[in-house]
Order: structure tokens, then sequence, then C-alpha cells
């Protein structure tokens, strides 16, 4: 499945919840690759590299961004915990 075409693929800094996930099932990833229209190092980073600091996201106004997720469970704990901290704030 495909929700973005080679022409925004293609003018996008692409970021993804996990390379591993992304290169086995996200079809917005691997159709680009298998029509050529990018490689995997054109994917360049993921949530765990841009919450450490070791991949760079956006470094301007007019960029482009395309995320991919397909689903981990990062993305679970984090809303998790967001809403354990919203439902708990002030109760003590």
């Amino acid at each position: 499945m495909r929700e973005t075409d080679d022409g925004t693929v293609r003018r996008a800094q692409v970021f993804v919840d996990t390379r591993e996930g992304a290169f086995a099932e996200a079809g917005d990833i691997l159709l680009p690759i298998a029509r050529g229209v990018m490689v995997e190092t054109d994917v360049l980073g993921d949530l765990i590299g841009l919450f450490q600091g070791t991949d760079t996201g956006r470094t301007r106004d007019d960029d482009i961004t395309m995320f991919k997720s397909v689903g981990t469970a990062i993305e679970d704990w984090a809303a998790a915990a967001l809403a354990f901290e919203t439902a708990t704030r002030g109760t003590a």
C-alpha cells in the first residue's frame, strides 16, 4: 500500500519511525526503492536517531519532510506516557 507519489518522495527529506519496519513493510518506502526513485540511504533518520540527536531533522523552513510510520511500540509508549501524565497532572 502507498499514500505518497514518486514526485513527493523525490523532493522530500524522508524519515521513518524505524528503519527495520520501513524496509520490511512500508509501501511508501519499498515501492520507490523498487522503482529506482530512491535508495535506502535516502532515508535520513528514524525516531531513535532524532531523539538521541544522532540524526538531523529539518534544517530549513522550506524543506519538505516526509515521515513514514508503520507502527512501533515506542509510539504506543509515548502516547501512553502522555495520557498518564495528563490524567495524573495535579493529583498528588
